[in-house]
């Protein structure tokens, strides 16, 4: 019971938080990297290569499920902005996706390092409830948490 709570937590508390415009010039990067003017989405950070090596070295070790595969294989997924995460002075970018059709019970919130250096993730179902990938110690769980609560 304690973690369908947690997941609706999750679920209702991370709506508003990843819908949040920051000071988009200061902290959004494009594709590149490269400060810009609008917060891109998951997708989009996916094609710099960097971030692309992050994502997959995250999943690697973890037997994903299908959406989260077809998601890698196809970039399809909802627009929803990143939002920047800054952790000791450095800021790293919090992605989202979730399953389409699906996205209640089926999300993914992914934080990447700067310049794509890494990537953990917060990997939220209906049948596994909450699941950390990536190997995140307690700093960046809680860096995660903290995003998607405020």
């Amino acid at each position: 019971m304690s973690t369908r709570l947690l997941l609706a937590f999750l679920l209702f508390a991370s709506a508003p938080a990843l819908a949040q415009d920051s000071d988009p010039v200061k902290s959004s990067q494009s594709k590149t990297g490269e400060v810009g003017t609008q917060a891109p989405v998951l997708a989009n950070l996916l094609k710099n290569p960097a971030y692309l090596n992050a994502w997959q070295a995250m999943l690697a070790s973890q037997n994903s499920p299908d959406w989260v595969t077809e998601y890698s294989a196809t970039l399809d997924g909802p627009p929803v902005p990143n939002i920047p995460v800054v952790i000791e002075g450095e800021t790293y970018t919090l992605g989202y996706v979730c399953r389409p059709n699906a996205c209640e019970d089926n999300q993914l919130f992914v934080l990447f390092a700067p310049d794509g250096r890494k990537a953990w993730a917060l990997m939220a179902t209906a049948s596994a409830g909450p699941v950390w990938l990536g190997s995140p110690d307690g700093r960046i769980q809680t860096a995660i948490n903290g995003a998607l609560t405020k």
